[in-house]
């Protein structure tokens, strides 16, 4: 049976949808259930969060994303659709209705590729979050601040999305930016030194891209390896990484800021920029219960802006 939200604000409408299945993980302190539209049935997501103190830093943060994620337009972001606050049982919750998407981690455990299928799966999916990310560093000059699998979440038709913007900030770092007040959020393992000892001026006067090219290693790692990363000594683990890749990796995780591979360097790099005619020119049939998982998208990038 549906959970029906039927919560209203300020003696406004109710958020028009039924919440179903709850995943079992989601990024930073979200909850990430199934839905669909009272009116017509079709398929969302919605995200939520709740706390006793409405001034609860994990909600002021989400408060940030939501904000964020309203405001973003890029091909490779996830799709938002509307957000609802409401008081339930003495707490402050946060709705966020998005496009029905579901967590990487469980799709790729479902789809179960193996070989070159899983090889150019990934490969294709970590080109559209470079191309993401490339776009809030370099177009939007922002940070995402906490990038790994979890922030990943995956369309019907496999394709995937980058979410989880909480933390997003200016790189200029400046007024009450939330990667200062919220960066307790991001695990210890995938903190760069200067987000990890809190070098805030280190972060300003480095690349807009650094912290975030250093989130893409830890991506690349969990996604290749197929595992969440538990340490940072795990990023030293280079057998799982494509050898096409592997420089890549290695610049995007360099101790030292100014040296790390900007995003847009690696989207067009020759290994994730190939994977498309070498696909198509395999000789290896596809499996029928396996065909959208080699789904490929025949545009790279599509025009995307941003009102942030």
């Amino acid at each position: 049976m549906f959970a029906k939200l039927s919560a209203l604000v300020g003696g406004g409408p109710a958020l028009n949808v039924n919440i179903g299945h709850q995943y079992d993980t989601a990024w930073g302190c979200w909850t990430h259930h199934s839905c669909t539209s009272k009116d017509d049935g079709s398929a969302s997501s919605v995200f939520k969060i709740a706390a006793a103190d409405p001034n609860d830093v994990k909600l002021v943060a989400a408060r940030n994303g939501v904000k964020r994620l309203k405001m973003l337009r890029h091909p490779n972001v996830l799709a938002f659709k509307d957000s609802l606050e409401v008081q339930e049982k003495g707490q402050t919750v946060l709705y966020l209705i998005t496009g029905a998407v579901r967590p990487l981690a469980t799709v790729l455990q479902e789809l179960d590729l193996s070989g070159q299928h899983r090889d150019e799966y990934l490969a294709t999916g970590m080109l559209h979050m470079t191309n993401a990310v490339s776009f809030i560093n370099n177009s939007c000059n922002m940070i995402h601040g906490n990038l790994c699998m979890a922030a990943v979440v995956v369309t019907d038709s496999l394709d995937w999305k980058l979410h989880g913007f909480d933390l997003l900030s200016e790189h200029a770092l400046t007024g009450d930016f939330a990667l200062k007040h919220a960066s307790w959020m991001v695990a210890s393992q995938y903190k760069p030194a200067e987000l990890a000892k809190c070098e805030w001026e280190a972060v300003q006067q480095g690349p807009s891209w650094a912290v975030d090219s250093w989130g893409l290693g830890c991506m690349m790692q969990e996604v290749f390896s197929g595992q969440p990363l538990s340490a940072v000594e795990q990023l030293r683990r280079t057998d799982v990484i494509p050898p096409a890749l592997l420089a890549d990796y290695q610049k995007l995780l360099s101790s030292q800021t100014g040296r790390r591979l900007n995003p847009s360097k690696v989207r067009h790099g020759r290994q994730l920029r190939n994977r498309l005619p070498f696909f198509l020119q395999t000789r290896q049939p596809v499996p029928a219960d396996k065909f959208l998982a080699v789904r490929l998208l025949e545009s790279e990038e599509s025009p995307a802006t941003a009102f942030v």
